[in-house]
């Protein structure tokens, strides 16, 4: 038997973090190791700087691999640590050390901020000419990106350099010459007038002994370009102009530290890229190109002092960011297809993505290529941009006419699948090569499922690349159009799904964070966040609907219920009480009827409509229930009576305003049904009646879905739970309108927003409102992994330290392969029908074990390469792999 072996090794949710908000961080460890009924039995942790140990924690006898805070010497700012990690098996026999990925404390005070923030005046200097082509002339105003420089001396070659840098808007840094780092959009989304994020550096490599020159380029992005959908004022949210903060620091082997900061003694000029914007798209004009404009040495007799100020209304916070960076991920070739009316080409990705193309090409001075994206094509082949509303998504190179050149945007990115590429006289498509980037947060996948379906394969990729698409500094609603909000309820009906595909525990952190600031002061969670962009009228933000204002109660839950991680839970819970205040206090009759919010219902839905103060009142059911719940996991004892009498009191309510004797609840619709009896509303007898009627109206509808964005989710769960599996598996393959099968029959590579974004009577849906890339209706992916595969969490014990496993088998889909990377570890399913009987193998990791829940009791049951006794149809296995052969 080999050793226990620690695996994934986390700090703060971190492989390698860079940069701490904690002055005791946390720590994490997965575990493999073969065998049956392998455990941990203890635990050492040693936090070095260097050479000096800050903390060994000695051997801490312990099963625990979960928010192990650290406990030694006060950490201070500008450290970069390593840690090992030693664990102990069930005989008390230690794995060898595994070293983890390095990680940085960053600047955890304000007072370690010395830079300034600085940025370009307003007005552009005597005699300073914009290029032809500055957008000063164009209808939107969007700005020039902005390059700033200045040349630094070092004594010595330093043995340690750090860069501490954000924007208000996007930046880009460079140190003698070379871009520092590969992140993009950075530093994220937040709410500028509060707080923004900074990025930590190791430097050390790129500068040199003497003269040097640190310089960075600033493109609008969130801060003062356009987010939203209300033209009026789609820009310019939080300030009206980009701004530059970085703080280098520079280590000598004598223990001096000098520091380089943002001061008056940067400059500023404007240069290639005319302007940038998310909406309407970049254009470099590569004429104006400064070669070396970043390097020791470089004429800036042209450029012009920058301006020291304090953001108005106030200098926001600093704190490191949270979640990974937004980075280039995949590249697809774009297949030229066919010259388009417009007389541009029309190219195909083959998959919707998010992001920016890559053009490689040769041209004269002067010569334009104009790209125009767009998610889908028109009936005629035509790239179909409609929907896009007024986001203009079209970005121009001009080429400077020296040999082969290359372009990418640098602060734009655009939600497409197609592309129409205008070429100047004289080039042909034979001479451009097209590859579209995808970009998103890159947080670890944490899954991966194949199925003997052709269809639900394509199903499962398309969730994965919604997901990717959408998780971009925010969980946004989608990526092409004028909109591109962090929308709750589309996260929260999604976030047990996306939970499955990616490690999105770092990712929660920072939203809620923007959650948090975005609450109004009655209490009351705001519909998305950042919220200031969506009503830049208002004095106050948008309060939330019923499943968008719950956002933040039901994703706590699931953090924890995924992570096992209190602290989330502890630092945002007077907030969910004051949001169950805020509703508590608005309904004395405990029917949510009151209308100081919004109230969407089941958003989208097919068919009849759900009446929206049941399904209101049902969420309030769920989030009181939750409520008792993570009030006992924060020791809040003198809680959980509280918001379950709450809860018990508007089920009564309920019950009484809108379910019959009969069991049919008010509006009697395919989501009634489903959130009453997820939910756990209805007691036992209208709970059959109830199960009864939702079959009826699949009936009623063909054996069809005719849910919205909150019913989406309960379908398939539901559908098991009440004994009807084989529905919910007609529901999966389903390939008629409306149906995932359909969109998927239409060549759709990510989920669409509308069941009928288009079909074959009516063709597109409205312009208004129909994206291509939406992944609410994706929620069927926590299904897919914990009832297909087999898969899930258990509520009694969070974290999966137990698996709970109730796996649907179903002869249509054949077989399953499927693994997902639990925070304690590799667990896996793969299971194949082969006549009238199962083999289904697992893996479950150390530490862990296996809540089986089956129809039927397995033929016969195999512990590694053993058989042994079968224990019945529910039973409980160790860690270990296991095949067992289950009767159809």
């Amino acid at each position: 038997m080999s050793k226990l072996r620690p695996v994934a090794l986390r700090c703060e949710h971190h492989l390698a973090p860079m940069g701490l908000n904690r002055s005791a961080p946390r720590f994490d460890w997965a575990l493999e190791g073969d065998g049956l009924d392998r455990r941990q039995s203890a635990w050492q942790i040693v936090v070095r700087n260097g050479g000096k140990v800050l903390w060994d924690s000695g051997k801490v006898p312990s099963a625990e691999t979960h928010q192990i805070q650290y406990a030694g010497i006060a950490l201070a700012s500008d450290l970069t640590l390593g840690w090992s990690l030693t664990v102990w098996d069930e005989n008390d026999q230690p794995s060898d050390p595994v070293d983890a990925a390095p990680f940085r404390t960053g600047l955890m005070s304000q007072d370690d901020w010395q830079a300034q923030w600085i940025a370009r005046y307003f007005v552009l200097p005597a005699g300073r000419e914009a290029p032809s082509d500055n957008p000063y002339d164009n209808k939107w105003q969007a700005r020039p990106a902005d390059h700033l420089r200045r040349d630094f001396s070092a004594s010595e070659k330093p043995v340690r350099a750090s860069a501490y840098v954000t924007a208000l808007g996007l930046y880009e840094l460079y140190i003698n010459g070379a871009r520092v780092g590969d992140a993009v959009m950075a530093p994220g989304w937040t709410d500028y007038h509060q707080r923004v994020e900074y990025q930590s550096y190791d430097v050390t490599d790129l500068v040199d002994s003497g003269e040097n020159t640190i310089g960075a380029m600033l493109g609008e992005g969130w801060y003062s370009g356009r987010v939203g959908h209300n033209q009026r004022r789609a820009g310019n949210h939080y300030g009206g102009r980009p701004a530059l903060l970085c703080q280098l620091h520079l280590e000598y082997a004598d223990g001096r530290v000098e520091r380089v900061v943002t001061d008056e003694h940067w400059k500023t000029v404007q240069g290639p890229v005319c302007y940038s914007d998310f909406l309407m798209g970049e254009q470099y004009d590569a004429r104006l190109e400064m070669p070396g404009w970043a390097e020791p040495g470089y004429d800036t007799s042209r450029w012009q002092p920058v301006e020291v100020f304090t953001p108005d209304p106030r200098a926001p916070h600093l704190e490191a960011s949270r979640a990974p960076q937004v980075r280039e991920t995949v590249r697809f070739p774009g297949k030229y297809l066919h010259k388009a009316k417009t007389g541009g080409h029309i190219y195909d990705l083959g998959q919707n993505i998010a992001g920016y193309c890559e053009l490689e090409l040769s041209g004269q001075s002067g010569d334009r290529f104009t790209l125009r994206h767009g998610e889908i094509l028109d009936g005629e082949g035509e790239l179909y941009v409609a929907n896009l509303r007024h986001a203009v998504a079209t970005d121009h190179y001009i080429a400077k006419g020296e040999g082969r050149e290359k372009f990418k945007p640098r602060f734009t990115f655009h939600g497409f699948r197609y592309v129409e590429l205008t070429l100047p006289a004289g080039v042909s498509p034979a001479d451009v090569t097209l590859t579209g980037i995808a970009i998103h947060n890159d947080l670890p996948v944490t899954g991966a499922m194949r199925t003997g379906s052709d269809m639900v394969n394509q199903l499962l990729s398309n969730i994965e690349w919604s997901q990717r698409d959408n998780f971009l500094s925010v969980p946004t609603d989608c990526p092409q159009r004028d909109e591109r909000y962090g929308w709750a309820a589309d996260a929260q009906v999604f976030w047990k799904t996306s939970g499955y595909v990616m490690d999105v525990s770092a990712f929660l952190e920072k939203w809620f964070e923007d959650i948090a600031e975005a609450q109004l002061p009655d209490g009351a969670f705001t519909d998305v966040a950042p919220s200031k962009p969506l009503n830049p009228y208002r004095l106050t933000a948008q309060p939330g609907a019923p499943g968008w204002g719950d956002a933040p109660v039901i994703m706590a839950w699931q953090h924890w219920l995924r992570y096992g991680d209190k602290a989330l839970v502890e630092k945002h819970f007077d907030r969910l009480v004051a949001w169950l205040k805020h509703i508590a206090d608005a309904n004395p009759d405990h029917l949510r009827v009151n209308a100081v919010y919004n109230n969407y219902g089941d958003w989208l839905s097919i068919g009849p409509a759900s009446d929206r103060t049941m399904v209101a009142t049902a969420y309030w059911v769920l989030v009181a229930d939750l409520m008792a719940k993570l009030s006992a996991v924060v020791d809040r004892t003198d809680m959980v009576a509280h918001y379950e009498a709450q809860a018990t009191a508007v089920r009564t309510a309920f019950l009484a305003a809108f379910v019959g004797d009969d069991g049919i609840i008010k509006g009697d619709t395919q989501t009634a049904y489903l959130l009453a009896l997820d939910f756990s509303i209805l007691p036992p007898d209208l709970h059959a009646k109830a199960a009864a009627h939702l079959l009826r109206k699949l009936d009623e509808a063909d054996g069809h879905l005719q849910t919205g964005f909150l019913g989406v989710k309960h379908l398939c769960p539901v559908l098991s739970d009440i004994g009807a599996p084989d529905r919910a598996y007609d529901l999966l393959f389903n390939e008629t309108y409306p149906s995932w099968g359909f969109s998927i029959r239409q060549g759709a590579t990510t989920i669409w927003e509308r069941w009928d974004g288009w079909t074959e009577e009516k063709g597109f849906q409205s312009v208004n409102m129909n994206s291509f890339n939406h992944y609410a209706y994706g929620a069927v992916g926590e299904w897919l992994y914990a009832r297909a595969a087999g898969i899930d969490w258990d509520e009694a014990a969070p974290g999966y330290s137990t698996i709970r496993m109730r796996p649907l088998f179903d002869r249509r889909l054949g077989w399953v392969d499927a693994h997902y990377d639990a925070p304690t570890g590799r667990v896996e399913s793969q299971w194949r029908i082969e006549g009238d009987l199962v083999t289904w193998t697992i893996a479950v990791p150390p530490n862990c074990e296996a809540a089986i829940a089956l129809v039927k009791a397995p033929a016969s049951l195999t512990a590694g390469d053993k058989a042994t006794a079968v224990p019945g149809a529910q039973f409980t296995l160790g860690s270990g792999r296991y095949t067992l052969t289950v009767p159809l």
